[in-house]
């Protein structure tokens, strides 16, 4: 069960996590795409989106006259975005983008690599709608190409991607099997047969000699 359980502890202190939570999410207005791994990207999701709700109210209330009201929201906000450049542009140009959106201001995007050391998994955390988010991710490409290409491949689904497996393994040249030749048997020569010298008889016989007679 998960009663009492708000947030992950993320293996840091309470003090750690939230000026990590401040300065993750101030990169995140600042630059409205940054790069983090799964569990840290959901935190700071939690808090920009509540922060952006605040500048929107903090917007409406500048645009009606309550100028008070305004600045309550501001300076809420600011305890979490520290910079003033960050927090004017929260407020002058990230509230009105989202003024007719309830909610989902951002997004998480799974990358397909793994931070080197930890294998964590790592995921690109952007605000929706924004300039940057527009721009395509892959270099040298344009938005309608990667959109294209991103529908064809949500078309295909797991049957598509293994047909292309396939495709690519029989377009790969395949290497030419070696035929091995057949031994020819050696003919074998018949060697001539030893002729062995009847020498142990004669050497036994030239040994033995027969004493000399004596004479009487």
């Amino acid at each position: 069960m998960r009663h009492r359980k708000d947030h992950r502890k993320l293996g840091r202190t309470a003090a750690h996590r939230r000026a990590m939570m401040r300065s993750m999410v101030t990169s995140l207005f600042a630059t409205e795409r940054i790069t983090t791994t799964a569990p840290k990207a959901k935190e700071a999701r939690r808090m920009a989106e509540k922060l952006i709700t605040r500048a929107k109210k903090g917007h409406r209330a500048h645009n009606e006259g309550a100028a008070s009201v305004a600045l309550a929201h501001w300076r809420e906000a600011g305890r979490y975005v520290r910079s003033t450049e960050v927090l004017r542009k929260l407020f002058d140009q990230l509230a009105p983008l989202y003024m007719e959106r309830n909610g989902g201001y951002t997004r998480i995007i799974r990358l397909d690599h793994t931070r080197v050391g930890d294998n964590a998994r790592m995921v690109m955390l952007e605000l929706v709608d924004s300039e940057i988010s527009k721009k395509p991710m892959i270099k040298g490409a344009s938005a309608g190409a990667v959109e294209a290409a991103d529908g064809r491949a949500a078309a295909k689904g797991a049957k598509g991607r293994k047909q292309d497996k396939a495709d690519a393994a029989e377009a790969q040249p395949k290497k030419e099997k070696k035929v091995k030749q057949p031994k020819v048997a050696k003919e074998k020569t018949a060697k001539p047969a030893k002729v062995k010298a009847d020498t142990k008889k004669k050497d036994s016989g030239a040994g033995k000699r027969s004493a000399p007679k004596k004479s009487g």
